[in-house]
């Protein structure tokens, strides 16, 4: 397993180290489950788009030719 070194603030390490011993966990744990689901995310992102684009290129629907104005659209 590799090791990081991360800068943050002073107070903000204090902080965190008060809430993970109330919580019963470490820093490390915080960081390492933040950064999966940062990564899973992303994951999630790209199949969604994947999904998407498999849509798109299933679909029958067709974009026709523009027949309107911006002005005819939001006319009153």
């Amino acid at each position: 397993m590799a090791n990081i070194t991360l800068k943050i603030e002073d107070e903000l390490l204090e902080k965190a180290r008060r809430l993970t011993i109330q919580r019963k966990t470490s820093i490390n744990a915080v960081v390492r489950q933040r950064l999966e689901e940062f990564i899973l995310s992303d994951l999630s992102r790209e199949a969604t788009l994947k999904g998407l684009e498999a849509f798109f290129r299933r679909s029958k629907a067709r974009v026709g030719k523009k027949t309107w104005t911006r002005n005819e659209l939001h006319e009153r």
